[in-house]
């Protein structure tokens, strides 16, 4: 999107987003910094994590997609909203040893 740096991202959150074939593929749930998160249903939901760049426009109060709907549940589907997983966590296991 051309207007990308100057647009105000927390308009977006919980309007419908729609894929380049017009299909409905859920909510944004969220912003991350380069992301946005897209919630669909409720009960056992799917969350997809979309690169904001994907974005085409916001009109009429819905965030048009440059993917396909197909293009979006494969390449961005995920089981959870992501929120609180670490990035660049390193795990190290802890031994009490005794001398």
């Amino acid at each position: 999107m051309a207007w990308n740096n100057e647009f105000d991202w927390n308009q977006i959150v919980t309007k419908p987003v729609i894929t380049s074939d017009e299909k409905e593929i859920g909510k944004v749930d969220g912003l991350e910094d380069k992301e946005f998160v897209v919630k669909d249903g409720l009960i056992d939901p799917k969350f997809y994590r979309i690169p904001r760049d994907k974005v085409q426009s916001y009109d009429d109060g819905k965030v048009m997609l440059t993917l396909s709907q197909h293009q979006v549940k494969s390449q961005f589907e995920r089981n959870s909203s992501g929120y609180y997983e670490s990035k660049n966590v390193t795990s190290a296991r802890i031994s009490n040893t005794t001398t």
